[in-house]
């Protein structure tokens, strides 16, 4: 009895794989043809400044004594009339060493420090809720302590928020300046390059749910305030708040400039950081899945109810998957067992291996064709070490399972400044094409 359920199990995982392969060769098929939201040169010297409406920056920092000067200068190297932007630093009260980094700065007029308590959840969208009463800009956007965004960002957000009055949000590319600095960094970078490039602009095509990053995402404050703003005790808020504009009606759409930020460069901290991620995506499926036919109709109906659960819950379902095809692979190398081959008879046999190799082989490419398309010839043969990569992150989904049993609102902080201590790398420049 328990060999034909194992079986149609067996059938499901193999079928769910292929589905998911299939699911983002689509996607990536829609990128192609989908033009992201850019503006010329020209364009963006035409604005008036008088013209330009009040910017509110939320930075929340959380240990980052590190990179102080760096996201200082990073802002007020922005071109945008100072006198119309609204810089709101939080600081957690008990962060001793980042208060007193930040006392030692002359800070510029349009900065504002908000101190907050000693209170639970200790997340960042707990931060950034607190922060955003005091919000006067017409736009919000939000950065982190490490980030360094291109100066006309702001300008062309502006732009685009003019242009295109239906959009709620604009979601920047990412982009990492320590991408050389080691294998892990190297490989991160290839992941964001597909990610941002390819994935993100080919759900826009599709009209499907977007999950947001958790920086250089820019909003109209009017529609924040509709919303609630961001879930305090969601670790991945940015995946969370992308598929509430969505529910609520409102479009995301891809904005043609980049912001730069350190990849994390031990695997430690990219473990943490990972983690926190699956985490957030596993708290937002729960969320959201709830009331599953509310949510089908919410979010425009089953087409888009599909590309919600192959891109959140499937991510964190496929990583599992992936770790458990080559657990068993490698069990059946070693030991040769008839159990597992009982498992996959006659088709599901040959839709398992197919969906397996294929699977890890497009995962390898997908991060190839990102390479490529930033032009980082040097990191594609980097690339090549993709499947190890994936495993990684099965591993770092496994851990996220585990605490969202244990420790679900726990946020598993990043270090940031590690770049500054180790600086023998080149900066691989990236054009906004």
């Amino acid at each position: 009895m328990g060999i034909p359920i194992l079986i149609t199990l067996s059938a499901s995982i193999a079928l769910f794989y292929f589905g998911l392969m299939i699911f983002k060769l689509l996607v990536v098929w829609q990128a192609i043809s989908q033009p992201l939201i850019s503006f010329t040169d020209e364009e963006i010297a035409s604005v008036k400044e008088h013209d330009l409406p009040n910017y509110t920056l939320l930075i929340p920092l959380l240990r980052e004594e590190k990179v102080i000067s760096q996201i200082i200068e990073a802002i007020t190297a922005i071109d945008y009339p100072k006198d119309k932007l609204d810089v709101i630093i939080t600081l957690e009260e008990y962060d001793h060493k980042t208060i007193d980094s930040i006392k030692k700065v002359n800070l510029p007029a349009y900065f504002k420090i908000l101190i907050l308590p000693n209170v639970t959840p200790k997340t960042k969208p707990k931060a950034l809720n607190v922060a955003f009463p005091q919000t006067k800009g017409e736009f919000v956007v939000i950065y982190d302590a490490e980030i360094i965004p291109d100066s006309d960002q702001l300008k062309k957000a502006y732009l685009a928020f003019k242009k295109y009055p239906d959009i709620g949000c604009l979601q920047t590319r990412l982009d990492h300046y320590n991408a050389n600095q080691n294998i892990i960094t190297r490989l991160f970078n290839a992941e964001f390059s597909f990610y941002y490039d390819l994935f993100l602009p080919g759900l826009q095509k599709m009209g499907y749910p977007i999950p947001l990053s958790g920086h250089s995402t820019h909003f109209r404050r009017s529609i924040l305030e509709k919303i609630g703003a961001w879930d305090p005790y969601n670790v991945a808020e940015d995946c969370d708040i992308g598929i509430r504009l969505h529910r609520k009606g409102y479009k995301t759409e891809i904005l043609n400039s980049f912001s730069k930020e350190e990849a994390t460069s031990n695997l430690n901290d990219w473990m943490k950081q990972r983690s926190r991620w699956m985490k957030g995506f596993i708290q937002t499926s729960i969320v959201h899945l709830r009331h599953p036919l509310r949510f089908k109709n919410e979010i425009g109906g089953w087409s888009n109810l599909l590309g919600f659960l192959f891109t959140v819950p499937g991510t964190v379902i496929i990583n599992i998957l992936n770790l458990f095809y080559w657990i068993l692979l490698l069990g059946w190398f070693i030991t040769g067992s008839v159990l597992i081959q009982s498992f996959f008879p006659g088709p599901i046999l040959y839709l398992s291996v197919i969906s397996f190799v294929l699977g890890n082989v497009m995962f390898t490419w997908l991060n190839l064709i990102g390479a490529y398309k930033r032009k980082r010839y040097s990191m594609v043969k980097y690339s090549l070490l993709s499947s190890v990569y994936w495993i990684l992150l099965a591993i770092a989904t496994v851990r996220a399972l585990i605490q969202i049993i244990l420790n679900p609102y726990h946020w598993e902080k990043t270090n940031h400044g590690e770049h500054l201590l180790k600086k023998n790398y080149s900066i691989v420049p990236v054009e906004a094409n």
